[in-house]
Order: C-alpha cells, then structure tokens, then sequence
C-alpha cells in the first residue's frame, strides 16, 4: 500500500512528517523521496533492530531523525526538537514480518520461544507474555479474549487456561500452543493466531495507546495536514473508523462519546477504507488505510 499511502498523505516538499511506526523505512524512504532539503521526517519506533536497519536504509538522506520510544511519546519528541506542528502523521499498526519470525521474541506460534511479545524486548520493566499469560486473572483473561478475537465462549477458553497453568507454568510459545490444543483438542490456525494476538495486545496495551495518541495528534496536526492509518485488526479499524467520524461535520454524530467535542475538526479523504490489494504478502492481506485531513 506504499503508492496508496504516499499519494493520499499528499506529500508537500518542505513538510514535516511522522512516521509513527516506521518499523524498516518502507514509506520513509518514499516520503523523504518526496521532501527537499528544507522538508523533514521524523520516525519512531519500538524496536531497535528495525531503527538500526531503517538508518543504514535511509544514510543517502540527511533531514531525517529516528528515536526509539513508543508512538505514544510523539508530542515529547516534536517538544524537545522545538517542533510545534507537522504536516502529516502516518502509522501503521502492524506487526513486522522480522517480529513474528524472530525466535527471540515469542510472536509465533509457529517456532518454540521464550514467550516474550514485547515489541521492544530490551525494556525490563515491562512485564512480558509470559509474566502476564501465568498472572492474569479470569476476568481480564476473558475481556481480553472477547474484545480481541473472534472466538467462540471466550470465557470458556479463559477458564481453561487459568487451569492449565495451575498445573504447568506456561513460560514458552509451545508451552502456551500446548495449552490451547489441549482445550479445542485440535491444531487449528484460526484459534491460536487469535488468542496468541490477544495475548501480544495485552503485552503492549495497544488499544488503549492507540486511542490516547489519536487524540493526541489534534494539537500537533496543521490545518490541511493529513493522517494515514494503516490497521490490521477489526477492533483497530474501528477505533480509527470512529475517530474520524467523529471529527467531521455531521448535523447527528452518533460516534464513541470519548472523541467527541473536539474544536478541532477533520473531512475524510477516504469515505471507504482502502483494502490491500497487494497478494504476495499474507501477512498485509487484512490491511485497511484510513486518510483524514485536518481543516480547522
């Protein structure tokens, strides 16, 4: 969705743009293609594997800077860079293919791992999966499994779990599969994607990041400036869905009261969220991009 992406932002020369979630550089690269010496892009992500790459990537560029902190931080970093408005914000919510295949970082339910699935596993104050899967309690178990998947009995599978690791800690990917082939008594994809991406939500606290930094990018998005939101998950794509909608001129809004009596208001460049069309890439296959400009 790269051309998708850069023509819809509407890139200006001499703008200054986020990257969000800039993971290897893809769209950074194409938007500093676009900027001139006067033009800036500023990237940010959790992973300090990807920064060292996306670096050595973009090294022909020379206005550009990386920092390594959750996209939550962005008004911190536009502050101390004496940046008080840019001209776009891009992110894009999905987790790369060097995540999952890592064997060090426990995405997969595919390789046996230490059951991390924290997007920045040097952080050792943040409790990993394996902390949280051995010392959730039932309730948020099923919350997070009824919010976040589309399974059936969610509470169900929930109880099941908590009993499993009664009798065996979970401390590995294998560990955790184990146990969820134990309770569908099959191998089934569906099941454990699902709760293995429940389970990685809940490590990083995406949704409720999400939402705070939406908000967060009124005060530092110029009127006539754009965000691009690439998402991979029903629940993100509604959070995103309302937050724009809720920002238009409607005479009856019925949108998340939570988004609601904003000064500041939006119109929407995409009506329809764009799907990937893009096939060589399974992963991407779910991806849908959101535009929105700012015009007061």
């Amino acid at each position: 969705m790269k051309d998708e992406v850069i023509n819809l932002l509407d890139i200006k020369s001499k703008g200054i743009y986020m990257d969000c979630t800039i993971g290897f550089g893809g769209h950074s690269e194409n938007i500093l293609e676009r900027l001139d010496s006067d033009g800036k892009l500023i990237g940010i992500d959790l992973d300090p594997y990807a920064l060292e790459k996306t670096k050595k990537k973009l090294v022909k560029h020379d206005n550009f800077s990386l920092h390594n902190n959750s996209y939550s931080a962005f008004p911190q970093i536009l502050e101390k860079m004496g940046i008080e408005k840019v001209d776009g914000f891009l992110f894009d919510l999905g987790i790369s293919s060097h995540q999952v295949d890592s064997g060090q970082r426990g995405f997969s339910y595919r390789k046996n791992a230490h059951l991390d699935m924290r997007f920045n596993n040097k952080d050792n104050n943040q409790p990993s999966a394996k902390d949280i899967i051995n010392s959730i309690n039932l309730k948020n178990l099923t919350f997070a499994l009824k919010e976040y998947t589309n399974l059936k009995s969610p509470k169900y599978l929930a109880e099941k779990i908590v009993e499993y690791r009664k009798l065996k800690k979970i401390e590995t990917t294998f560990d955790l599969r184990n146990a969820i082939n134990e309770i569908i008594k099959s191998d089934s994809y569906k099941v454990l994607s699902q709760i293995f991406q429940a389970i990685r939500m809940v490590v990083n606290n995406e949704i409720e990041i999400i939402k705070k930094t939406l908000i967060s990018t009124l005060d530092y998005l110029k009127t006539g400036g754009r965000i691009a939101i690439i998402s991979f998950h029903s629940i993100e794509d509604r959070i995103i869905k309302h937050f724009f909608k809720s920002l238009t001129i409607y005479k009856n809004n019925t949108y998340d009261v939570e988004y609601q009596n904003f000064d500041k208001k939006f119109k929407l460049i995409t009506k329809k969220p764009i799907l990937n069309k893009d096939t060589s890439n399974n992963r991407a296959r779910s991806a849908k991009l959101r535009v929105a400009e700012r015009i007061l």
